[in-house]
């Protein structure tokens, strides 16, 4: 990279070593000079980034690199100064291309997927050079780092520096006596982006994937759309049956995978080639209705369970009014770094399980309510249907009274039955037990009563939409002001619930945290009511 008499540019690399406070970017960060100015990559702008462009140019010309403090804390008064009040420490390298086996090791490495570190030795003394390093991730492991021989002066406790950064997937420096410093990159392999389907979504979101560093895969059975010349900013396009391909392509937990054919029979081939697998993501373009149909196929047919299915990302893309391919595809690009940043962090993502409250024994009714005649079934299974084909993660039911005659209604219904043997002592008790059987993973918990069959699928993923989004915790479904059911409220409430006493209700939770409730406008009256008597009955049944 440096100049020869063929004219070839001389670059430098200009790296944000260490941040402190209010820096525009994170340590890592890195740009490329030229004599001319900016080639490639970002400090952040600003006045930053051209005091690097500065020392660059002074470093190529001295030929030595240099490691200076940067401050943003000029005075408000000064038209040049930066104002964000935080520090970084930059390093500029003007010979990046003597570095070049550590960075062919480093991309040997990555080529097989496996991450690394690339330690940078930069001395206190300017005259001594600096030396980069690459370790592969199995190399960081305390007394196995044979590069370790090789660095300049002593580092107590490397190892276990070396080994935070590698699991936290963070930078970090260390100084030694001498004023020596190390800086720890911890590099990982770029996400693979499998698209399954050539048509104009796909060539879009190839596009915007590639901007987005995924190493990117497109997969059809039509060579005359799936070929560079249509997509040409895929890394590799495959031209085969596109469920066969699925199947066929290596997968891990980097591996992200986007649906997007021409049709149900091809969506669902793809769907069934990657649904068991432990994936980051998995999401698939279609309509809900359509969506519904392939949940219940694929789980009568026993080529997903409900928890598997639950994990596609359906509908697919984050919700931004996406009319045009472009902002369709947009949407798709931005649900993929939202969950790659969320795993990057070591959070998981949200679960949400409904309880369907059926302990009541009936009395104004007469006989058990839910076991009448409802649309193909009765109450509590249409309840139970609706709920599962929601977008719910898992659903329970309770049960209390005519609990074994209501389980023998049910029986192929993928719903875990909870007894609340305690169902006399009101409501509150049922929903008590029903919490206490949820999975640990449970981030929020939606409440159905079974006498409502009248709420609509639709209606239960409108409120679990709009819970994802909204910033409350709690969220009530209203019909022209008016609450009903169902509602929403984060795991974080389920100890205040269960310490809750018989004279306490569900109402106790929304009049004690009342800035944390958020009103869903539905439009639909049938939220408020609900079948208590024969008549309530007779009136639901015919409406």
């Amino acid at each position: 990279m440096q100049s020869h008499a063929g004219g070839e540019q001389r670059l430098c690399l200009a790296t944000l070593v260490s941040t402190s406070g209010s820096v525009p970017q994170v340590p890592g960060s890195s740009a490329i000079f030229s004599e001319k100015g900016l080639v490639d990559g970002t400090l952040g702008g600003g006045i930053m980034e051209g005091d690097a462009e500065r020392q660059a140019l002074e470093a190529i010309r001295k030929g030595k690199f240099r490691c200076y403090d940067f401050h943003l804390d000029a005075d408000i008064n000064d038209k040049e100064g930066a104002l964000c009040g935080g520090y970084a420490k930059i390093l500029v390298d003007p010979d990046p291309g003597k570095h070049a086996d550590c960075f062919r090791e480093m991309a040997n490495s990555l080529e097989k997927g496996e991450p690394g570190i690339i330690i940078t030795s930069i001395p206190a003394d300017v005259k001594s050079g600096l030396r980069k390093y690459w370790l592969e991730a199995g190399q960081t492991d305390p007394g196995i780092i044979p590069a370790l021989e090789e660095l300049p002066g002593k580092w107590p406790g490397i190892e276990a520096a070396l080994s935070t950064s590698m699991k936290k997937g963070a930078t970090g420096t260390m100084e030694n006596k001498a004023g020596d410093l190390l800086f720890i990159e911890p590099v990982f392999p770029s996400p693979k982006l499998i698209i399954a389907g050539a048509g104009h979504i796909g060539k879009a979101l190839a596009h915007q994937g590639r901007l987005l560093d995924f190493e990117v895969t497109v997969i059809d059975d039509r060579a005359e759309y799936a070929n560079t010349g249509n997509i040409p900013d895929a890394h590799r396009i495959i031209v085969k049956p596109i469920g066969e391909a699925v199947a066929e392509i290596p997968k891990s937990k980097d591996t992200y995978i986007v649906i997007v054919t021409r049709g149900h029979h091809d969506d669902a081939s793809a769907l069934k080639a990657c649904i068991r697998h432990d994936l980051p993501y998995v999401g698939m373009i279609g309509s809900r209705k359509k969506l519904r149909l392939m949940k219940e196929k694929f789980i009568s047919e026993g080529w997903s369970t409900r928890e598997e299915f639950e994990r596609v990302h359906a509908p697919i893309g984050i919700e931004i009014g996406s009319v045009t391919i472009q902002e369709i595809a947009l949407s798709i690009s931005a649900q993929l770094v939202q969950v790659r940043a969320v795993r990057r962090a070591g959070k998981k993502r949200s679960s949400i399980a409904t309880l369907i409250l059926a302990a009541g024994e009936s009395r104004r009714m007469g006989k058990p309510k839910m076991l009448l005649p409802w649309g193909a079934s009765n109450i509590i299974g249409t309840v139970i249907s609706n709920a599962v084909n929601a977008l719910c993660d898992h659903v329970s039911v309770v049960l209390g009274a005519d609990a074994d005659k209501i389980v023998a209604t049910i029986p192929d219904l993928k719903v875990e039955k909870v007894l609340n043997s305690a169902y006399r002592d009101g409501m509150l008790s049922s929903v008590q037990a029903g919490i206490r059987s949820l999975p640990p993973t449970t981030t929020a918990v939606m409440i159905l009563l079974g006498d409502q069959p009248m709420i609509s699928t639709e209606i239960i993923d409108r409120l679990i939409e709009r819970y994802k989004k909204s910033e409350k915790a709690i969220l009530i479904a209203t019909a022209k002001g008016r609450r009903g059911h169902p509602m929403i409220f984060s795991a974080k409430y389920i100890p205040e619930i269960l310490s809750y006493g018989q004279a306490e209700t569900l109402r106790t939770i929304q009049d004690k945290h009342p800035e944390e409730v958020e009103e869903v406008e539905t439009g639909d009256p049938q939220i408020l009511r609900d079948i208590d008597t024969p008549q309530d009955y007779e009136n639901e049944y015919k409406t």
